[in-house]
């Protein structure tokens, strides 16, 4: 019998035990650890994992818990509150990225228009799995700029369909027009809202009532589990990702009388699951990459912040909110997206991005999500520290 499973887990949560009790004692956010790991069971450090298949679907897995339990927390009330957010302040900001970012990389580094464009593509999304984890841990969900962070990050994991299908376009290998593919995504996306309007108003709000007169929390910890992957798969099914699936699920169920104890069922299997996607996205880098190419990490690395930081402020002025506000989501959602490696590996393969390039982006990628953390928990200190840096230069 094999038992090849039980090893690949045996070596990644002992690795990551060790990993984490390090960098606790050196006051290191556990998500670094994470990162830390996959990089050293990386198959480009070691040979112990030759086929990462099984960790990308565990990390699957996580991001479809994690923004499940966001949905929970937040409800369809809560959306309809920041809809403006979302439609407004979400098109603004990756607007914004692709338009800095492709012009700034055409201007310095003169490579074909469509290349800019995709760089533009990869550099609007951002971490939703980093940015969310971190505000619910430091309860900043539900603060002026949690919410607009919130929205900004939905309205981008919408997004990753679209730029999905305009990428085989810029290489010129689409099948249909821009028209076409974008009239489709909007025919989904309404479809999507018909049903998911059909299960909150009436399917499963009937379902859990029926599921709750067994009184049974295992059973209805079974039930939910077979909602959130209906629902995700449903949208999968629609060319949408199983993340946005698994958000319209919990902002169903968060809308049932059943939302908290579905959020006190959840929370030790997303944070299980969650670390698979840290140390697969640590497995995906060459490490040598560093010592070939470090001048260029580095260049990358300032170039995404900055630009990232000020296409996040922009959108936020767009919605004429205040300065501290949009300085904090600015810089929060100043970091490179999970669903970017989805679209670079997408680049790789229409040749929109070398290989090298590919590894250059991997390390700036991780790079940034490792002090994401670190700026997520100081966002609303940065405005108050300026104001002081300006009124002490004035004084001078």
């Amino acid at each position: 019998m094999q038992h090849h499973v039980l090893f690949n887990l045996f070596a990644i949560f002992g690795v990551a035990t060790a990993v984490i009790v390090i960098c606790k004692f050196l006051k290191i956010r556990y998500i670094i650890g994470y990162l830390i790991t996959g990089v050293l069971l990386s198959p480009n450090t070691s040979r112990y994992f030759a086929d990462m298949e099984e960790v990308d679907v565990y990390a699957e897995i996580g991001i479809i818990l994690l923004l499940f339990t966001v949905g929970l927390e937040f409800s369809f009330s809560n959306l309809k509150r920041i809809k403006n957010y979302v439609l407004i302040g979400g098109a603004s900001q990756v607007f914004f990225t692709i338009v800095l970012t492709a012009s700034l990389i055409w201007v310095l580094m003169r490579p074909s228009l469509e290349e800019s464009i995709f760089w533009g593509f990869l550099y609007a999304l951002s971490s939703t799995a980093i940015v969310v984890k971190v505000m619910q841990d430091t309860n900043k969900i539900t603060t002026p700029h949690g919410k607009f962070i919130l929205a900004i990050l939905l309205f981008q994991d919408i997004m990753i369909v679209p730029l999905m299908l305009f990428t085989p376009i810029l290489a010129g290998a689409g099948e249909t027009s821009t028209a076409e593919a974008l009239l489709w995504l909007l025919g989904k996306l309404i479809l999507m809202g018909g049903i998911a309007y059909l299960l909150a108003r009436f399917i499963i709000p009937f379902f859990l009532k029926t599921v709750m007169k067994i009184q049974s929390q295992e059973v209805f910890l079974i039930a939910t589990v077979f909602i959130v992957t209906g629902v995700a798969l449903l949208t999968e099914k629609l060319g949408l990702s199983l993340a946005l699936g698994a958000f319209i699920a919990g902002l169903i169920i968060a809308e049932t009388e059943y939302n908290r104890m579905a959020i006190s069922c959840f929370l030790p299997f997303r944070y299980v699951f969650m670390s698979f996607f840290f140390i697969s996205m640590g497995m995906l880098l060459d490490y040598q990459i560093f010592m070939t190419d470090f001048g260029w990490i580095v260049f990358w690395f300032f170039f995404a912040l900055i630009v990232k930081a000020i296409a996040g402020i922009l959108a936020v002025k767009v919605m004429k909110l205040d300065w501290k506000t949009a300085l904090a989501v600015g810089f929060s959602i100043a970091q490179i997206g999970e669903f970017s490696f989805v679209l670079a590996q997408s680049g790789l393969e229409y040749e929109l991005i070398s290989k090298n390039n590919y590894q250059i982006f991997l390390a700036v990628s991780i790079l940034l999500m490792s002090v994401t953390p670190f700026i997520v928990a100081k966002a609303e200190k940065i405005q108050p520290t300026f104001a002081k840096l300006t009124r002490t230069k004035g004084h001078v």
